[in-house]
């Protein structure tokens, strides 16, 4: 990789994108960090005066966004070496009352959207027969919890696309990976997007999906930082050949393993009883 590796990375005005942009520039690469809204973009540029970071318009859901940013980036610095598909939200409420144009929205970011830029950039790194893709996951991609169900659809979705296009690549040296962090204490549960129905509190669901919104607000309290996965993405792109995930936190790490040990019955059995406790009325 060259001296000065130039990274494109969506979803930079706040958290993981934030951190990951600061934390590759101050570390030599070339940043290109990119956001729906550049109104949003004080934070970020307050803190990279002085480091090689360049902020640009992009919205995943858009093709014409897309297209532009990209072509921008490789009339500026004549590669991509680093794409970072960072840009994603949540959807919260129950499965059943997500309404067409609601589920549509959450795969148009998450997984649309994380595809929309991969086929944009991955005609320059073939050319140049060089390039790493990172794709920031989730646990929620490798389990399924109440409540946000739809975004963990999403995030499945992005761990079969990766692993797929893991093997694509390889002839053009291109690697692919996926950051996996678990509960991290950024801004991304207070952007969720609730269903109308929940946010109008007129879900059947409603008295149950309050208890698990609140908790799972409560889990993140405490847990790791955006700074933390950030690091973790830069380890990633230090590796000789990177692995193709990183895991991040206890949960992220553990869960997992005891589920893909437990006997099918047994995990059903304690998830059924950790979603009892929101069924139990307060004493």
């Amino acid at each position: 990789m060259d001296k000065y590796p130039v990274a494109l990375i969506t979803g930079c005005s706040t958290g993981i994108g934030l951190e990951t942009s600061l934390l590759l520039a101050r570390q030599g690469y070339r940043v290109f960090a990119t956001m729906r809204d550049l109104k949003k973009s004080s934070s970020l540029r307050q803190a990279a005066v002085g480091l090689s970071l360049e902020i640009l318009q992009l919205d995943v859901d858009k093709p014409a966004s897309v297209k532009k940013a990209v072509s921008a980036v490789l009339k500026k610095a004549g590669s991509i070496d680093v794409l970072i598909n960072n840009a994603g939200w949540g959807a919260f409420g129950a499965t059943e009352e997500f309404t067409d144009k609601e589920i549509h929205a959450q795969f148009e970011t998450n997984l649309f959207g994380l595809l929309r830029v991969t086929r944009a950039v991955l005609p320059a790194m073939r050319d140049q027969k060089s390039g790493r893709i990172i794709n920031v996951g989730s646990l929620a991609g490798k389990m399924t919890f109440a409540g946000i169900g739809l975004y963990c659809a999403t995030k499945y979705a992005v761990e079969a696309v990766t692993e797929s296009l893991r093997l694509e690549v390889r002839p053009f040296n291109i690697q692919v990976g996926l950051v996996e962090p678990g509960v991290i204490e950024t801004r991304f549960k207070d952007n969720r997007r609730k269903a109308q129905t929940f946010f109008q509190e007129k879900s059947a669901y409603q008295p149950v999906m309050e208890k698990v919104f609140a908790w799972s607000n409560e889990r993140a309290k405490g847990a790791p930082g955006p700074e933390k996965v950030a690091g973790t993405i830069l380890k990633a792109l230090r590796d000789r050949r990177m692995a193709l995930r990183y895991a991040l936190g206890f949960d992220a790490v553990w869960y997992p393993v005891a589920k893909w040990f437990m006997p099918s019955f047994v995990y059903e059995l304690v998830m059924r009883r950790m979603y009892g406790r929101f069924l139990k009325e307060p004493a």
